[in-house]
């Protein structure tokens, strides 16, 4: 590698944030060079100290400074810009792809008038060039030039994330920086964004810095990566030596928390698929569940479909579940479990007594004490205001009675014990735990409840990496402590595999495939779910998909949405929840209706 191949060269760069308390270090002696047309990662959980270094890149550190070291990019030191040259320098020399694109564009503004404003403030180009310009960058990502006069909030997540990466790419920066670009994107939609980088790069030749959490996804995307912790650089090389054979034992606790979904690379300890249950096992039932959600005003209603016509049994010590991108249903079936949600139609039966019969207006304190949620945000769900203290004992009064101090105090120290906690947490506020430490508080206090069934939607999605093994870890043993039954709501197919016996896939408010994890992940029969298994994060990937042969899977299932019809606007009289399934084999089936679109083996049968 010859110094001119260098565009960015980070050389010994500390960064140190301004507080209260002092000055913060929240970068610590960096150093790392990325080359033209090279991606290069910086991988680790939030707080490491890789949005600092972005930041420092552009010159946007507010409340901080470059302590020591220095960033050049093309030899210039960056720290030197300032006026106009630095303003040009961000748009022409680096741009930025930030993480929310909702927030990065201006609501009020169409993508069309914000890459307009680009060439405008920084080119000679006239408005209605500008235009013609914009219109091709749209071509560019995948977006109609047509919707070009779209405003944000009118376009879905992956095509305001292609619009993000149009304006970043409007000048033809030699630099692209990308900070968590995929986060909050389906799986799908993930892997698209990501081919559609890795074209335009091979394409214009920009370099790009890539910063995710997720090291499995780094892995796939870049040549080299480095993984960060608390301001420090641990680990830096080649991206499959790193992943394959990783020295610092944080980055082998990186590795072990996003476990793979293909079968050759599966962990071991993950579910073994304990699909052989019996009818008088099952906790909860299903049966002809269906929801729709009216919208528009009394001339204009319309009605939209969230869940159509789900059958389905949680058996005593199972954990099941429901996978899908979002939109599919999942929240909104464990919604209506926790009886947050009223159904259409349909039936739960709570061991063999029709709730919705017996409690048809709102749910006894039986069963919220049987079901309990836990949510996907663990601060959201605590009151900032009160101490743990206060969540657990409500908890337990409200479910088994006052207690005395001497007996309280006895219950809550086993419920945190249970969740792997202390009694030094009872006093703290929600505010003074990590996010693992919050999600472990909400389990506690779904505990104490003594319930039979666990709702866990997307409980670990807003964990840092390194707290999320240790919570599926400790719902695993939960279950296999306490026999409680557990429905897992995830969008994370690998995951899924990791924790649950069984396996649901959820399209569009249908069930569409499921049985033993294992089986659903490794010979997936439906188009839908073949495309989410397709589409995870998988390091040892050495091809791309092809774009044909995905616009071909995608119209298959828009055939098999448009097709459908909703089925339940009577209520259904189920006896099993195997209905209108087709066995694959003896742990795995897939919906009936679906069966034309599938490719299924001979000895299928209904």
């Amino acid at each position: 590698m010859t110094e001119h191949d260098v565009i960015l060269d980070v050389q010994n760069v500390s960064i140190a944030y301004d507080t209260d308390n002092g000055p913060f270090l929240a970068v610590d002696d960096v150093s790392f060079t990325i080359r033209r047309g090279e991606t290069f990662g910086l991988a680790g959980e939030s707080g490491s100290g890789k949005s600092t270094i972005a930041n420092a890149v552009l010159g946007l550190l507010a409340g901080g400074e470059i302590t020591s070291g220095r960033i050049l990019f093309e030899g210039t030191d960056v720290s030197t810009l300032a006026g106009e040259e630095l303003r040009n320098f961000r748009w022409k020399s680096v741009a930025m792809v930030f993480q929310s694109a909702m927030n990065a564009l201006n609501p009020v503004m169409t993508i069309g008038d914000q890459i307009v404003d680009v060439f405008t403030t920084h080119t000679d180009l006239s408005r209605r060039e500008a235009k013609v310009k914009a219109a091709e960058l749209l071509t560019l990502v995948g977006i109609d030039p047509k919707r070009v006069s779209a405003f944000p909030h009118q376009l879905s997540g992956g095509m305001r994330q292609r619009a993000v990466i149009a304006t970043a790419l409007a000048l033809n920066p030699a630099l692209l920086i990308m900070d968590e670009p995929t986060t909050a994107l389906d799986v799908v939609v993930q892997q698209e964004i990501i081919q559609e980088i890795q074209d335009l790069q091979e394409k214009l030749g920009f370099a790009i810095l890539f910063i995710t959490h997720d090291l499995s996804l780094m892995v796939e995307v870049t040549q080299k990566l480095g993984v960060m912790r608390k301001g420090e650089l641990l680990e830096m090389g080649p991206s499959h030596e790193v992943y394959r054979n990783p020295q610092h034992p944080y980055t082998k606790q990186l590795i072990a928390a996003f476990p793979p979904v293909s079968r050759t690379t599966a962990p071991r300890g993950g579910s073994t698929g304990r699909s052989t249950k019996t009818e008088s096992e099952a906790v909860i039932s299903v049966r002809g569940l269906y929801k729709a959600f009216r919208q528009g005003g009394p001339f204009s209603r319309t009605e939209n479909v969230a869940v159509n016509d789900v059958n389905f049994d949680l058996h005593k010590g199972e954990i099941l579940a429901l996978v899908g991108e979002s939109g599919s249903g999942k929240s909104t079936v464990a919604r209506i479990l926790a009886r947050l949600e009223t159904p259409s139609a349909g039936s739960i039966l709570l061991e063999g007594t029709d709730v919705l019969q017996t409690e048809p207006k709102r749910a006894s304190r039986r069963y919220r004490g049987a079901v309990q949620m836990v949510f996907q945000d663990p601060f959201g769900s605590l009151n900032p205001s009160h101490r743990i203290r206060h969540f657990l004992e409500r908890a337990v009064t409200i479910h088994s009675g006052r207690k005395s101090r001497a007996d309280m105090d006895a219950i809550l120290s086993e419920l945190l014990t249970s969740v792997e906690l202390d009694g030094t947490f009872l006093d703290r506020y929600p505010h003074e735990l990590s996010g693992g430490q919050r999600q472990r508080i909400s389990l506690a206090r779904a505990l104490a409840a003594e319930p039979r069934v666990i709702l866990a939607d997307e409980p670990t999605s807003m964990l840092d990496v390194s707290v999320r093994m240790g919570v599926l870890q400790l719902m695993k043993k939960l279950r296999d402590n306490r026999g409680i039954s557990i429905l897992y709501i995830t969008h994370d197919l690998a995951s899924a595999r990791f924790i649950a016996d069984n396996t649901i896939v959820m399209l569009r408010g249908s069930f569409v495939e499921g049985g033993a994890s294992a089986a659903v992940m490794d010979d997936p029969v439906h188009p839908y779910t073949q495309l989410l298994v397709s589409a995870a994060p998988d390091p040892e990937r050495t091809s791309r998909y092809e774009k044909d042969e995905r616009a071909k899977t995608r119209a298959t299932i828009s055939d098999l949405i448009a097709n459908r019809t909703p089925t339940a606007w009577v209520k259904a009289v189920r006896t099993s929840a195997d209905l209108d399934r087709t066995q694959i084999s003896a742990d795995h089936w897939v919906a009936t209706s679906d069966l034309s679109a599938t490719q299924t083996p001979s000895g299928a049968h209904t």
